[in-house]
C-alpha cells in the first residue's frame, strides 16, 4: 500500500523561465528552422526528436517534490502532475526525530538592471531534517519555502513513520 504527499514545485518560476526559454531556446531554433525546409523522412524523425526534447524539458520544469510511503519504506520523489517519476529510498535507521530548520536564504536573479546590478530575492527555506536520539548526527530530507507545507510534512512523518518533532538542540556530552 502507498501513501504519498506531493508538497511543492521542484523549480521557482524564474528557475522555470531559465528552463523553457534559455535551456530550450536551441531546441526552439531547430524546430523553427526545420519546419522552414522541405524534409524527408530522415528530416521529419529529426524533428521529432527536438520536439520530444523540448516536451521533456518542459514537463522537467514543472516537477513536484514529495514523500512516499511504500511498505513501511520512506522515500523522497519526483512527480509530475501526480504521476511518480523517481522515487530514492532513505534510511531511517537511527534517526527517530524529526525537526525543521528555518533558515534565511537568497537566490541571484539571471537578468539585471543598471540601479541593481547584483539584484537577488530572499526567502525563508525550511529542511526538514531527521536526526539522532542526540541530535548530534542530521540528514536533511527535503527543503520547503513554505511553513504550512513543512508543518503538514512533519504531521507526515509522525503518522506514517513513528517519528517524533522535537526542537533541534544537540546533546554532546
Amino acid at each position: 500500500m502507498a501513501n504519498s504527499i506531493i508538497l511543492q514545485s521542484r523549480y521557482t518560476t524564474h528557475q522555470k523561465i531559465h528552463m523553457v526559454l534559455v535551456l530550450g531556446a536551441p531546441f526552439i531554433l531547430i524546430i523553427v528552422s526545420l519546419l522552414g525546409i522541405d524534409l524527408n523522412y530522415i528530416g521529419y524523425m529529426v524533428l521529432l526528436f527536438f520536439i520530444l526534447m523540448y516536451t521533456v524539458l518542459i514537463c522537467f520544469a514543472f516537477t513536484k517534490r514529495g514523500l512516499l510511503k511504500k511498505d513501511n519504506e520512506l522515500y523522497r520523489c519526483l512527480y509530475f502532475k501526480n504521476k511518480l517519476i523517481k522515487k530514492n529510498k532513505i534510511n531511517l535507521t537511527a534517526k527517530p526525530k524529526v525537526t525543521i530548520l528555518r533558515f534565511k536564504r537568497s537566490q541571484k536573479m539571471a537578468w539585471f538592471s543598471a540601479a541593481k546590478p547584483d539584484l537577488a530575492s530572499e526567502f525563508n527555506a525550511f529542511d526538514i531534517t531527521l536526526l539522532n536520539d542526540k541530535h548530534t548526527k542530521k540528514e536533511m530530507l527535503i527543503t520547503l519555502t513554505n511553513d504550512d507545507i513543512s508543518k503538514k510534512t512533519i504531521t507526515y512523518l509522525e503518522e506514517n513513520f513513528n517519528l517524533k518533532h522535537e526542537v533541534y538542540s544537540p546533546d554532546f556530552s
